[in-house]
């Protein structure tokens, strides 16, 4: 075992598709990040209201995409169904790329571009974790899926680096073409994994074809006690983020536009760095002494605990430091752990009811949290910044607690299936 596998405790066997699945999201997430600084300057030029309508637009769309998406997953392959998710928005991408030198309104397009990059910022993601959950088992995933997922944190300080870097002809057209081209890479990851997997045997389901019914993803997550859960987690996982986004926005209020961005930038450098470092050396072994239930439901409780300490005095140091925590967290242990989960579900629930919890779930909660801050805020009842936070603290307490429900649940089922395979190997 080379220092590799100690470090990260991954089989030597499980290597080859850890590093190539490292390669695949990193370079999903180095395509949106070069997206993502042009889509947040945009909003700076429009009012509250108009910001609120793009979000409500965007939960519409991702709907609607992700209706779309399980339409063309009942009528495909798995191994055609996830490059083509890949192919029609580096197209898309392309398309409004068009109708910018076609010279359609400029504000228009801005608009259509904030939604549409909105709705891929989940999209890519989850369609990679449900790529990459059927290949692992459940002892496998808690070691691998941290390293995985630091590739998304790798990718998340590439793109920005290459838009500063290219930042005299990153024009909204040219970040498309980018995205696009840095998007298409990823098909021929695809198609090596496809066959590695094929190699050692965890292939099995590439091939076959979903049920038929576009609504059964949907059926399932009504039906799932489990995916209620998760969908439930996702949902108060918005709130957290809600309440941190309008309490940094109200306590940079005070600074220009450059110390914000300043402030931003660095808050984005430090926790991709801190999220690769946990992900690394602290999060596999976190999931496999502790368990997914403390996994899922200690961030969530630190969050809580720290936010109520916040309220005390909502300096802009302790908001930056505790958004940092919060996001490092989240991404580091809180995501991967997650995705854990979804190697105890079928097929049906990995590839359609998956989409529909990540994306339409995630982008529902949004705008329901945003209009929730609004109002209790500005909006009627005039809540103050501190009072927000208090608020903040008990849908952050209810999301850990949620957590801890749906990761206990998933441990006992490992833990029967682990003394029945004892049983068996013992008889």
């Amino acid at each position: 075992m080379n220092l590799f596998n100690r470090l990260t405790q991954i089989e030597p066997e499980e290597t080859k598709g850890a590093l190539l699945s490292f390669l695949f999201i990193f370079l999903l997430m180095t395509s949106y990040m070069i997206l993502k600084p042009v889509r947040d300057a945009l909003p700076s030029d429009w009012g509250d209201v108009s910001r609120a309508t793009q979000w409500t637009y965007t939960f519409v769309f991702a709907t609607i995409a992700v209706m779309l998406y399980n339409f063309c997953a009942a009528r495909m392959t798995i191994r055609k169904l996830v490059p083509c998710v890949f192919i029609a928005f580096a197209g898309s991408f392309m398309a409004i790329f068009s109708a910018y030198k076609l010279g359609i309104d400029v504000n228009f397009l801005g608009k259509v571009f904030y939604v549409w990059s909105s709705v891929f910022s989940l999209f890519h993601i989850s369609v990679f974790w449900s790529f990459v959950s059927q290949h692992y088992s459940k002892s496998q995933s808690k070691r691998t899926f941290a390293f995985i997922n630091t590739g998304a944190s790798a990718g998340a300080i590439l793109g920005p680096l290459t838009v500063i870097l290219l930042s005299e002809t990153m024009s909204i057209e040219n970040v498309l073409v980018v995205t696009s081209v840095v998007l298409l890479l990823s098909l021929p990851i695809i198609a090596i994994l496809n066959r590695h997997f094929d190699s050692i045997g965890a292939n099995n389901s590439a091939s076959e074809q979903l049920q038929t019914n576009p609504f059964s993803g949907l059926k399932e997550l009504i039906e799932s006690k489990k995916l209620l859960g998760l969908a439930s987690f996702i949902f108060l996982m918005t709130g957290v983020s809600a309440f941190f986004y309008t309490t940094q926005s109200d306590v940079l209020a005070a600074f220009d536009r450059a110390e914000r961005q300043q402030m931003l930038g660095s808050i984005e450098l430090v926790t991709n760095t801190l999220t690769i470092l946990l992900g690394l050396f602290v999060s596999n072994r976190i999931f496999q002494k502790f368990g997914i239930s403390a996994s899922l439901s200690f961030v969530p409780f630190a969050i809580a605990g720290l936010m109520l300490l916040l309220s005390a005095n909502p300096v802009v140091l302790f908001v930056l430091v505790l958004v940092v925590v919060r996001r490092a967290g989240n991404y580091a242990i809180v995501r991967p752990a997650r995705e854990v989960l979804f190697t105890a579900v079928d097929k049906e629930a990995r590839f359609k009811s998956k989409p529909i919890i990540d994306i339409a779930i995630y982008r529902g909660g949004d705008v329901f949290w945003i209009w929730t801050i609004a109002f209790i805020g500005d909006g009627y009842l005039g809540f103050t910044t501190a009072e927000k936070i208090i608020f903040g603290a008990v849908v952050a307490l209810s999301w850990g607690l949620v957590g801890a429900y749906i990761g206990k649940k998933h441990d006992q089922v490992e833990k029967q299936e682990l003394n029945y395979n004892s049983a068996t190997d013992a008889a």
